[in-house]
């Protein structure tokens, strides 16, 4: 189930940390914000390359009622972690997708930081232009987009969620399309323009109990 808001919860560990962290994320951590009562479900991401850990909690509760709200991640293996609460914007699922989406192996997020004279334009490019042509790959089912709410100062204050089935979708004739137009290479040389991209691969679903 897709929530109003949601938490993007990414957590970077020393790489020793293994299968310790592994349980303590699992069986502590992710059901300790779950039992708050604020979410709906949490999908559970990891990526080896970068020893990263993101959990996205689905939350019908606003945003300002979450922030602040939720038990801080705290273990010895932890080097970083980054939390941002953010607001559904809009949603683009190719033809015949439905909701399987959530079981897509592979999650696809991507960070930016846009200034409020930027955001207008951002937006009609990755809503209007940007998606049309990537979820035409059969490897490209979904995009969620979320505004974050009280962002930091000069921190990320847009995230996109692409939902891949298949790594394919990286290197495809699609995204060369989609990375090669006018309007993008217009966005393309503001300094804000720069976002975070990470590979994620998908390892559990919980719900609340």
């Amino acid at each position: 189930m897709q929530g109003k808001t949601i938490v993007y919860d990414a957590i970077t560990v020393k790489r020793e940390g293994g299968f310790a962290f592994d349980v303590w994320h699992q069986n502590h951590y992710v059901p300790s914000v779950l039992a708050t009562g604020q979410m709906l479900n949490v999908q559970c991401y990891g990526s080896p390359l970068r020893a990263t850990y993101v959990a996205v909690f689905e939350s019908n509760a606003d945003a300002g009622a979450l922030q602040g709200a939720l038990p801080a991640p705290a273990h010895e293996s932890i080097i970083s972690s980054e939390r941002h609460v953010a607001t559904f914007m809009n949603q683009q699922i190719a033809p015949g997708t439905g909701d399987s989406f959530h079981e897509a192996p592979i999650l696809y997020p991507v960070l930016f930081s846009i200034p409020s004279e930027g955001e207008k334009d951002f937006n009609a490019w990755y809503d209007d232009e940007h998606l049309g042509i990537l979820l035409k790959s059969p490897h490209w089912p979904m995009c969620r987009r979320f505004k974050v709410h009280a962002p930091q100062v000069g921190g990320w204050t847009h995230i996109a969620l692409h939902y891949l089935r298949d790594l394919h979708a990286l290197e495809s004739k699609e995204r060369d399309e989609a990375r090669a137009t006018p309007w993008r290479a217009r966005l393309a040389q503001h300094a804000w323009f720069k976002g975070d991209y990470r590979v994620l691969h998908k390892f559990g679903t919980r719900r609340e109990t």
